[in-house]
């Protein structure tokens, strides 16, 4: 049982804060609002279509952070890797003849600093926001192709690109009694897709559909031991850096006179498919047998969203808004053993962008900066203390710890260590801002 714990416990190896706060500054004022708008280099997440709306290369460089101030009763909870840099590229295909213009490629990358990705996998009863601690830590790689089919329908794809951890470790006494061990860990690629179409129903009003691909960074690794002789063998999963499946609907108007975007988003999210942010370990001890951990299962909620962005060039600056509202995941009451702390959110963005006229090559850039606040709603989570009879489950009640001895009065009631008990509040905002400069080539 110690060692299963200790396996447990290790739980640190490898999520995207382009789904939780947007592609670049710009997108994060708009509230991620976009999918039958954005024609730069974040198109190839919102809807790869997109790409083949822009004209002409261009580069992005920008950078990013967030703070947080979501409670956990009365300590504040922190963000790992909040500061990140955004990198991106667009350009047409260099082709002639009837496929000329009608091809662009594009890339997108969000680097952290000091970290590829990270996977966090909790204790069961660990109190943490599942949607900021854990989706937040990777690098994101999104390379993507779009095509003008006609002059207005355009269809696009683009892969969602990072690896896992899959793998083994053997360890025993070696020939001079001492602990010998060999390692040996693949660095699987996992690779997602992201897909849209956009059609232009009148020259001012587009509309577009976009398919984003579950993503998920797998973590594996079987540990054969053998201890005094005995054969040990841990067997752990975990799935980190989740974005369930998730379907969007938007409509844009878009008036190039003035250079005004209007843009509205429906979307659905899969996350009734979540397994779950726990480690699954299972084990064969000497004499014992099979032994598998207990991980509650939590039934996850499917989500939807409502994204609206406001976009409009006035002279040399653009200014920019938006807002969203985006149903939580995670099931309002958990009288059990988690503590999954999160509410619905309103997101709320503002933005500006500073056009810099002829700037290279006789052509415009532009400075865009954008901040954005997620308020997360107040939840307060009560426990229910496991009464005998139906089988028990994890998620709906907790046990007495102690078995209640009448000699002795601290055994008495119930003695529970679980740091939701009796009750634990939640809720809080979360602040954010970039800066992303975009130079034509």
């Amino acid at each position: 049982m110690i060692v299963v714990s200790a396996a447990v416990a290790a739980r640190r190896a490898a999520a995207s804060p382009v789904e939780v706060f947007g592609f670049g500054p710009r997108h994060a004022a708009l509230a991620g609002a976009g999918v039958a708008s954005t024609d730069d280099f974040a198109a190839v997440y919102y809807n790869p279509a997109g790409l083949a709306l822009g004209t002409g290369m261009a580069a992005t460089l920008g950078a990013s952070g967030a703070i947080s101030n979501l409670g956990i009763n009365d300590r504040t909870a922190s963000l790992d890797d909040p500061i990140g840099m955004t990198i991106g590229l667009v350009a047409p295909a260099p082709l002639g003849g009837p496929l000329e213009n009608r091809i662009r490629v594009g890339v997108g990358l969000f680097l952290l600093p000091t970290t590829i990705a990270q996977v966090d996998a909790r204790f069961p009863e660990e109190p943490f926001y599942p949607w900021y601690q854990g989706r937040i830590q990777r690098d994101v790689i999104v390379p993507g192709v779009a095509v003008r089919v006609t002059d207005r329908i355009t269809v696009g794809a683009a892969v969602n690109f990072l690896a896992g951890v899959v793998g083994g470790l053997e360890a025993s006494a070696g020939a001079e009694r001492s602990l010998t061990a060999r390692v040996e860990e693949k660095v699987p690629s996992v690779t997602r897709v992201n897909a849209g179409v956009d059609v232009a129903i009148t020259d001012a009003v587009r509309v577009g559909l976009a398919y984003r691909q579950r993503f998920e960074v797998p973590f594996a690794t079987l540990a054969k031991t053998e201890v005094a002789g005995e054969p040990i063998d841990l067997d752990l999963h975990a799935s980190g850096q989740f974005t369930p499946d998730e379907i969007v609907v938007g409509a844009a108007w878009r008036d190039p006179a003035s250079g005004t975007t209007a843009s509205l988003d429906a979307q659905w999210s899969r996350w009734s498919a979540y397994p779950g942010p726990f480690v699954s370990v299972e084990s064969e001890l000497p004499l014992v047998g099979p032994l598998a951990a207990s991980v509650p299962v939590v039934p996850f909620k499917d989500t939807w969203a409502a994204r609206a962005g406001f976009e409009t060039r006035l002279a040399d600056v653009v200014l920019r808004a938006g807002y969203a509202f985006e149903t939580s995941p995670v099931p309002l009451h958990q009288t059990g053993v988690t503590n999954l702390l999160d509410e619905p959110k309103h997101t709320v963005g503002v933005g500006v962008g500073i056009v810099l006229p002829k700037w290279v090559g006789g052509k415009d850039a532009r400075v865009d900066l954008g901040a954005q606040v997620q308020l997360v709603g107040r939840r307060s989570i009560s426990k229910t203390i496991y009464g005998g009879g139906d089988p028990y489950d994890p998620f709906t009640s907790l046990r007495d710890e102690v078995t209640d001895d009448p000699n002795n009065a601290a055994t008495q009631g119930a003695q529970i260590s679980n740091p939701g008990y009796p009750s634990m509040r939640s809720g809080g905002q979360v602040f954010w801002a970039g800066v992303a400069i975009e130079v034509p080539l």
